[in-house]
């Protein structure tokens, strides 16, 4: 093996020694914030140690890889009187933010990396042990959740510790069980790649919660990815492959050249205190350095690269990992470090493989001057369009669910964000959660709508005492007094507001034509009702050199007062009481 070069090496490191100076007497891994052991976020910081301890020869890892592998085992428990075994304290305490089918297949997949990997320096009784352990929970628990849980990606989570503990076992109930998963989860992929967060067949209770999740999108495809692997089964067959690479292509169109995805594409927007996030990349990494290896596609290699880049950046000198870097109108995401840094095990399970993508690249990564063909890729099924020239990368969202103040993609009906690639500049002002948007068309239009913030939130109200819960328990005393009333003001009295927006519209129709997306839209409430009267066409068309912005009003601009906010970085403006136009570069 190619000795793998201290960029890729160190930023992993420093995310487990943060986490291992988190350890107790015992050895627990106790988490700061939430004042638990995230027993499977530890099975994550064992897979990183048992890596680098074989990387870089490093007793002192392999010790801590052990080590929290002896703590999984020890809390692998029955459910009562059932059958089942799960790993403690999963669903049995709020405070550890995650469930018995997140926490057991990571669990039962690292008790596996850990026998695969360092099994001939365990003894035989801790060999077995750790084999039991993997097996017991796959046999009495996976098998079954990853066939009935309601959220994609926490199916192919357990989907991972099924098809692990296969291996150690050769099991043919387990291997018929994560075949079927692997076969559900395909069948619940949109068309066009993409998957919901949570399928409202599946029981998503509210309509935004079908979106799809930026955050979520790497995770599906690179579990399968990485179960079909463990099962021995070929990515490239023709059952797999379409599904697949349909969701490394829908990745793809998310990310942008800094390693960034679109972030104001999401499901689940109350998770993250910006518009954007990189705790994801960390799947990302995987998900893209292992398309590349199955598919031999050079775009996955590089978008490895890019959010390895993205999310190294974002770490903390101490080796926590942060979500998003602080700037105004940000704040705190729901997620603890802890989370994130152990996720950091699916980019140490890529380190060879980003060695590999690295020293294969014949001359750096572009960002201008490229010579790209112009370049305009339109997904359906969610109605997301990506445009790219040598310029600016942009995104176009076209109709979306409904969405309320946690559930569904805040924006929609227009630009989501525009990127140069020179610099990486933002070009395109945008407030994570509605308001008076930079690009958009915003009004007031009659008085309060108090029964209609009433029913877009009501059910946000009492879930913002289990977040001023959760800040509690972070020791942080003012956020969590001030959280019922934030969400309170976010979602009753902001969506109570008279404030309409181009933004809030729900239901443009789109063509595209040529270098050039088009929408036929209106103005709406925030809670998606359309405003009778005003109708516009937006179009947004690649020049080679950029991106332009061209605005109409098709109904009287008199009948409905919308004032245009104009992007600072516009450039040639020309703007009307009926029509806008200016260039993004």
């Amino acid at each position: 093996m190619n000795p793998i070069r201290e960029e890729f090496r160190e930023p992993v490191r420093r995310a487990l020694r943060w986490l291992l100076a988190l350890r107790d007497e015992r050895g627990r891994i106790v988490c700061p914030e939430h004042k638990i052991e995230h027993t499977g976020k530890s099975a994550g910081a064992a897979v990183m140690a048992a890596v680098l301890g074989e990387l870089e020869d490093s007793d002192e890892f392999r010790a801590a890889a052990l080590q929290q592998g002896e703590r999984l085992v020890a809390n692998l428990v029955r459910e009562g009187t059932s059958p089942c075994h799960t790993f403690r304290p999963g669903r049995h305490d709020p405070f550890n933010c995650s469930n018995s089918v997140i926490d057991g297949g990571a669990c039962s997949d690292a008790l596996a990396e850990l026998v695969h990997r360092l099994g001939s320096r365990m003894s035989a009784d801790q060999r077995q042990r750790f084999t039991d352990a993997s097996l017991l929970h796959a046999r009495t628990y996976l098998r079954y959740a990853v066939l009935d849980k309601g959220i994609p990606a926490q199916r192919a989570w357990g989907l991972t510790g099924l098809a692990h503990a296969w291996t150690l076992a050769a099991d043919e109930t387990l291997e018929r069980a994560a075949l079927e998963a692997v076969g559900v989860l395909e069948g619940i992929q949109n068309r066009d790649g993409s998957y919901p967060y949570h399928p409202l067949e599946w029981g998503g209770a509210h309509p935004g919660s079908g979106d799809v999740s930026a955050f979520y999108q790497s995770r599906v495809t690179g579990f399968l990815l990485f179960a079909l692997a463990q099962l021995r089964r070929d990515p490239r067959e023709q059952l797999f492959a379409g599904p697949l690479e349909r969701g490394l292509d829908f990745l793809l169109a998310l990310q942008g050249p800094d390693g960034i995805k679109a972030g104001l594409v999401e499901a689940k927007p109350w998770y993250w205190g910006a518009n954007y996030e990189v705790a994801s990349n960390v799947f990302d990494v995987w998900t893209f350095a292992e398309g590349w290896r199955v598919f031999g596609r050079r775009p996955f290699a590089d978008a490895a690269l890019a959010a390895f880049r993205a999310w190294a950046r974002h770490l903390a000198p101490d080796g926590r990992p942060r979500s998003h870097f602080d700037g105004h109108g940000r704040s705190k995401s729901y997620q603890c470090p802890v989370f994130w840094a152990c996720h950091a095990e699916w980019i140490a399970r890529a380190l060879p493989l980003l060695e590999a993508a690295e020293a294969s690249r014949r001359e750096p990564l572009a960002t201008s001057g490229s010579g790209i063909d112009l370049r305009v890729v339109w997904f359906p099924e969610v109605a997301l369009g990506r445009l790219e020239d040598d310029v600016v990368v942009a995104w176009v969202r076209g109709a979306r669910p409904g969405f309320n103040v946690h559930h569904g993609s805040p924006h929609g009906a227009g630009l989501i964000r525009v990127l140069r690639k020179a610099d990486g500049a933002e070009l395109l002002e945008r407030c994570r959660l509605g308001g008076t948007q930079a690009g958009e068309w915003n009004g007031k239009v009659g008085g309060p709508r108090w029964l209609s913030g009433w029913r877009a939130n009501k059910d946000e109200l009492r879930f913002s005492f289990w977040l001023a819960r959760n800040h509690w328990r972070g020791d942080r005393f003012g956020a969590a007094l001030k959280e019922p009333l934030r969400v309170a003001t976010r979602s009753l009295a902001a969506y109570a507001a008279p404030r309409v927006s181009s933004a809030f519209h729900l239901a443009p129709s789109v063509r595209t034509s040529g270098d050039a997306i088009v929408l036929e839209s209106g103005v709406a409430w925030r809670d998606g009702t359309a405003v009778p009267g005003p109708r516009l066409e937006r179009t947004f068309r690649l020049e080679g050199d950029g991106i332009s912005v061209h605005e109409r009003r098709l109904d009287d601009p008199r009948s409905c007062a919308l004032e245009y906010v104009v992007p600072r970085a516009a450039r040639d403006v020309f703007q009307s009481a009926a029509e806008v136009r200016y260039r993004l570069s």
